[in-house]
């Protein structure tokens, strides 16, 4: 109980986002980077960054925890009623978390391991798999495939995508993503596109707290 009350108020803390901040902009462009340099990007002194995190590996972790946080909080949100417009507006509203912390999995998957991966994503994949199961009752899916492996294409095919970013051969906002997932789940590509669209104005219109 004590740990899940301290764990916010860090969050909050000016130097911490500052620090993890300057984190993410370091190692993207050198996976290198030492503590001072985060320190020297972050315009604070070496205390400074030890005091929050102890060593690298706690600076990974609080990168992760971050992404996982900010992965969590913009898939607790209100969504549209369709199966395929809410697919859509999660991979549009997701989609930001994804690129800002796409480091992570270039250099950082390997430090923070697989498994903490699929723990980061593990809201969104629930939810995904939620709205795959509706559709399919509701027609709007196919069922081609089980849900569980197509849900794993999604995936893989995001991924993908940040990956792509990463080597600086892409830059999308999502709507390629949310295309691709749609026509994966056995949407008429020209639909895929127009839900895509009616997506990101549903976004702009009527998003909010749930």
């Amino acid at each position: 109980m004590e740990e899940s009350v301290s764990r916010p108020r860090s969050r909050s803390n000016p130097n911490r986002s500052r620090i993890l901040n300057a984190a993410v902009v370091c190692f993207a462009a050198d996976p290198d980077a030492s503590m001072d340099d985060v320190a020297r990007a972050a315009g604070v002194v070496r205390r400074t960054v030890y005091a929050h995190f102890p060593n690298r590996d706690a600076l990974v972790e609080g990168l992760a925890e971050d992404a996982g946080a900010a992965l969590a909080d913009a898939v607790d949100l209100a969504e549209p009623e369709a199966a395929d417009i809410a697919l859509a507006v999660g991979i549009l509203r997701t989609w930001p978390v994804g690129d800002r912390y796409r480091v992570l999995l270039s250099f950082a998957r390997k430090e923070v391991g697989e498994e903490r991966i699929g723990e980061l994503i593990a809201p969104m994949r629930t939810r995904t798999l939620d709205l795959v199961e509706r559709g399919r009752g509701t027609g709007v899916f196919s069922s081609y495939l089980p849900a569980v492996v197509l849900v794993g294409m999604m995936e893989g095919l995001t991924m993908a995508t940040l990956e792509q970013a990463n080597l600086g051969l892409v830059q999308d906002s999502g709507e390629t993503v949310a295309l691709g997932v749609l026509v994966l789940a056995g949407v008429d590509p020209e639909r895929a596109a127009h839900v895509v669209e009616t997506a990101g104005q549903w976004l702009r219109e009527y998003a909010g707290p749930a």
